[in-house]
């Protein structure tokens, strides 16, 4: 989750506040409904605004469950893109999905998550567009192996790299998962995890280059 900039003017500020109010009213109706069992008429009445306003920030009732797409989906692209020399593919991968979730700490939405994940495995509208942003998460990656000549002289297929590294993705967050669900504690999961971040993109690329030689 990046953190937001402050905005330069009075109306930028307020318009951010205005969102930030919006997000945060559709997020205690979701978590206390159900996503399907809320409108967007209910999420304008509980933040104070036109039906209106809540669109103009919003486009979509998807995209006011998944407010921090933006950072998620394009965080694999941007690590790779700016990796230092001599940091492999992997390490950059790891790094960027470490900040991810040490961000996630430090805002204190980590152990929220539970709440979260639960009301959207329960709304089909939610799964499908979760896997829309798993899939733009993926080609945003590809294309930012594709632009830089290392990795293609490494031996690394864009493509298949990552594919591998969103097969890695969601293993990560199936495993956040279950140690939530056993009671651990954002710092218990933080330390247990990293190393398997670590190897686990490890293993995607070495696969990947693998692949590549017995082709």
């Amino acid at each position: 989750m990046s953190q937001p900039t402050t905005p330069a003017t009075r109306r930028d500020r307020k318009k951010q506040q205005t969102r930030q109010a919006i997000g945060e009213a559709a997020m205690r109706l979701f978590l206390d409904r159900g996503f399907d069992a809320v409108t967007i008429a209910d999420v304008a009445r509980e933040a104070d605004v036109a039906v209106q306003t809540v669109f103009n920030h919003f486009p979509t009732k998807e995209d006011l469950f998944f407010q921090e797409r933006d950072g998620y989906v394009s965080l694999p692209g941007a690590a790779v893109a700016d990796r230092g020399a001599g940091e492999t593919v992997a390490q950059a991968l790891a790094r960027g999905y470490l900040r991810l979730l040490g961000d996630y700490d430090v805002a204190g939405l980590l152990m929220h998550s539970i709440d979260y994940q639960r009301t959207l495995d329960a709304s089909p509208a939610l799964r499908g567009r979760e896997l829309e942003l798993r899939q733009e998460r993926e080609s945003l990656l590809a294309a930012a192996l594709a632009e830089e000549a290392p990795p293609l002289s490494e031996g690394l297929r864009p493509g298949l790299m990552a594919a591998f590294a969103s097969a890695v993705d969601r293993v990560l967050d199936a495993e956040i998962r279950r140690r939530l669900l056993a009671g651990e504690t954002a710092a218990e999961i933080q330390t247990s995890v990293e190393p398997m971040v670590v190897e686990l993109f490890g293993v995607a690329e070495a696969a990947c280059r693998s692949v590549r030689g017995s082709a």
